[in-house]
């Protein structure tokens, strides 16, 4: 990653964050990579991952972006493009919602110090990685072929 953004996009900038954070929102640095073997399509793909969907996203505000120079890996097999971006989530959950679903490859909470959540939370919490989990593995396990698909229930169920 350039030591220096190639772009920096500011929004929500009369928000005060002070107030978010003592209803419970949680700031936090995000990285948020893209990997392709075309550079075009990993310019269009970090744009669309910030400006058309964390941007929109009901339980986040997005504080900053900060989009790094899109370059090719060192085998020169594929470009990859990394942005750092600072936002709220309303809450601890949503923080573990946003992390899910785009698997920023490097999470910083930044405040606050201390989180406490009640049974229902975590237990709505666990719901919601479960739920999660299950959508991955069964897009990845539609993808495999049949005879891929078997070796791997074979493996999950200990060769029974």
């Amino acid at each position: 990653m350039a030591d220096e953004p190639i772009l920096e996009k500011r929004f929500n900038e009369g928000i005060d964050i002070e107030e978010y954070l003592r209803d419970g929102a949680i700031l936090v640095r995000l990285f948020i990579e893209v990997q392709s073997n075309d550079k075009d399509a990993a310019e269009r793909a970090i744009n669309r991952t910030i400006f058309d969907s964390l941007a929109n996203e009901k339980a986040v505000r997005l504080i900053y972006a900060k989009f790094y120079d899109i370059r090719k890996d060192r085998e020169m097999k594929f470009f990859s493009g990394v942005v750092e971006v600072k936002l709220l989530t309303i809450d601890f959950r949503w923080l573990v919602s946003v992390v899910m679903r785009y698997g920023p490859s490097a999470i910083e909470i930044i405040k606050p110090e201390k989180v406490t959540l009640s049974m229902d939370e975590m237990q709505s919490l666990l719901a919601d990685v479960s739920e999660i989990s299950q959508m991955y593995s069964s897009k990845i396990i539609s993808l495999l072929k049949d005879d891929e698909r078997k070796k791997l229930y074979e493996k999950m169920l200990g060769g029974a």
